[in-house]
């Protein structure tokens, strides 16, 4: 039987456009399902309340860190990617990262210039990424990088935490033979049950 995961890919946006594509397209390569901010529509909830719920919904969290802390949620000092990150964590939801290497930041920012870097909060980005450290991760200095990244990781988080996944309704066995074989002996038990009370009075 096929499983597909669902996996929700976390960074900030503008400055890992082609990072986040690279994520996607190695997730579904894989055969797994995508998830991110981009795919969602407005609607009567916080933006906090959609994210965690399609974290919850998700079997895998995929954080894409680059040079960028990322917009503060409202009512908090923490960014969106960092409580993002923390809310996997609390809910024990398999994750992995990939992180960008110092190096190639550099190269980034002589190509682009410094708005992939974090120039409002750069405490807050600095203690973030070394959060985010302190756990395996692998390191990019390219999209292919991240690609690998997702190539090997995925297939050892769903054997570790035996991920259930998502199964096509194709995929599933037909059990209409079964549900015709309840139903028949739902109604010999009745009337096994009528025929008891019969004989008892």
């Amino acid at each position: 039987m096929i499983r597909k995961f669902q996996v929700f890919i976390s960074s900030t946006f503008n400055d890992l456009l082609d990072e986040r594509q690279a994520a996607v397209s190695a997730i579904l390569t894989a055969g797994h399902i995508p998830a991110g901010m981009e795919l969602f529509k407005p609607g009567d909830q916080t933006q906090l309340d959609i994210i965690k719920r399609w974290i919850d919904e998700s079997d895998i969290y995929l954080l894409v860190l680059g040079g960028r802390y990322g917009s503060i949620a409202p009512g908090s000092e923490s960014s969106y990617t960092e409580l993002e990150y923390d809310y996997a964590l609390k809910t024990n939801k398999p994750l992995f990262s990939v992180v960008i290497d110092e190096d190639y930041l550099a190269h980034k920012v002589r190509d682009f210039g410094q708005r992939v870097l974090e120039l409002d909060h750069p405490d807050k980005y600095r203690a973030f990424r070394s959060k985010v450290v302190s756990y395996p991760v692998a390191f990019f200095r390219d999209n292919k990088d991240i690609q690998i990244a997702v190539y090997k990781t995925l297939p050892a988080l769903v054997s570790e935490r035996d991920l259930k996944g998502w199964v096509s309704g194709r995929d599933l066995p037909d059990n209409q033979g079964l549900i015709e074989q309840i139903s028949r002996l739902t109604q010999e038990n009745a009337s096994l049950r009528s025929l008891v009370t019969l004989l008892s009075t």
